[in-house]
């Protein structure tokens, strides 16, 4: 499998039972369990770059490109092992003849033509695609070798929980890849701006595609091992991914479901759509009140009860909805946070000079960090709730306490309305 070095970010070779991984890099020796998986396997016809410039996501510096350092020569181990120079001289030379044979013929033209690809759905199962031409099936994954200039292979991987539909698929080229830019680019514009770095992700759909790497993965979370309810949508998200990686990576003529990008991919709503949204609707009836507006939300309980809608903003990303955990409860609170690895604290003031000028109303400003100069603002409505604007998060609080009354129904609109108009 290919995992990722959590200082440097380069890819790394590791076996399946391995507990460690050395970085080949910067030297850095880490638990191969704590490492993001990059791909779940090798592609055969992967090799290291023989450069890494680390990405900005990481530790190491960014500025500073890294050299693939191998451990021992071949020959210098066979002569610690007791190996004569001539016997190491020819096992190094049959060793290298052998990796040349590996590597000569990756894009051959045997491969299956990428406009091929056009007909998959995701919904196949492993006997179904390793009837591909090529197709070469291993347990619960299928390799599939291409003919094109860019791409030499595509594999694809299934849940043995869920052998109906792909789970994860990558496709790989023999080192990095000659277009990197241009496909970097169409997938910024296909997908939402929540990337970090060479990593893109949102509510457990990921995609990985890295200027050296040789490797664009794509893999959903599946449903919980827990048992709960986990990710129901993690289908549909693969095949939204797919249609993506189709149009941006190998150039077809597929069209992407703009829909399918909002719901299921991040792409965001307005503030103003959670007006839209039951806030009467009790605990029990929140599943149906959310779904109505954003069908690509789903419950996610940790002592209380909470949905996750993507926002549309240009510096809020995720908007919250939080139901408490006893009968009969009421939508009491919306978290709104910021988008990527921002803060609000960079916009904070703004945001808090966009609600006193909407609500014509002057905060209450707690100093929560003297030292560190952090403050938060709390607005309090005519009629009931509160806004409260913290240097990580906002917060409408539609029922702030339990002998106060709710925010009337105006009050709350008009916040949505102020914050989606606020940094526009």
């Amino acid at each position: 499998m290919l995992l990722e070095c959590r200082h440097c970010g380069a890819p790394l070779d590791v076996r399946a039972g391995e507990r460690t991984a050395r970085c080949r890099y910067c030297g850095t020796t880490s638990a191969a369990e704590s490492l993001r998986t990059v791909a779940p396997r090798t592609p055969a016809d992967w090799r290291p770059p023989p450069r890494w410039t680390p990405p900005v996501h990481v530790p190491a510096d960014s500025r500073v490109t890294l050299q693939y350092h191998r451990t021992r020569s071949l020959i210098m181990v066979l002569i610690l092992l007791g190996a004569t120079l001539p016997v190491a001289i020819g096992v190094v030379m049959s060793a290298t003849a052998s990796n040349g044979r590996r590597a000569t013929g990756l894009v051959g033209p045997g491969g299956l033509a990428p406009e091929k690809l056009a007909a998959v759905t995701m919904r196949e199962r492993a006997q179904d695609l390793a009837k591909l031409p090529g197709a070469t099936l291993n347990g619960t994954s299928v390799r599939v070798p291409l003919s094109g200039p860019a791409w030499s292979a595509i594999g694809f991987e299934w849940d043995p929980a869920h052998p109906e539909h792909v789970r994860q698929f990558y496709l790989s080229c023999p080192s990095a890849h000659p277009a990197y830019g241009e496909v970097r680019s169409r997938l910024e514009k296909l997908l939402p701006k929540r990337w970090n770095g060479d990593h893109f992700h949102w509510s457990g759909a990921s995609l990985n595609f890295g200027p050296t790497s040789g490797v664009l993965h794509v893999s959903v979370n599946g449903p919980s091992a827990r048992g709960d309810q986990g990710n129901p949508h993690w289908k549909e998200q693969l095949e939204a991914m797919w249609s993506v990686v189709q149009s941006a990576a190998l150039g077809l003529p597929v069209q992407v479901d703009a829909a399918a990008v909002r719901d299921l991919l991040g792409g965001g709503y307005p503030l103003t759509a959670l007006a839209k949204v039951d806030v009467e609707a009790d605990v029990d009836a929140s599943a149906a009140a959310v779904k109505k507006v954003f069908p690509g939300a789903f419950p996610v309980k940790s002592g209380r009860l909470s949905y996750s809608v993507a926002l549309a903003h240009p510096w809020l990303g995720e908007a919250q909805f939080t139901w408490e955990n006893a009968r009969g409860a009421k939508l009491s609170v919306v978290y709104i946070v910021p988008l990527g690895k921002g803060t609000i604290a960079e916009h904070q003031d703004q945001i808090s000079a966009c609600v006193g000028a909407g609500f014509g109303i002057k905060p209450r400003v707690h100093e929560s960090d003297y030292l560190a100069k952090d403050r938060d603002y709390t607005y309090v409505p005519a009629g009931g709730g509160e806004i409260r604007i913290y240097p990580h998060l906002v917060t409408i609080e539609l029922r702030d306490r339990p002998n106060s009354p709710p925010m009337p129904k105006a009050s709350w609109e008009k916040a949505l309305a102020i914050l989606d108009a606020c940094g526009r």
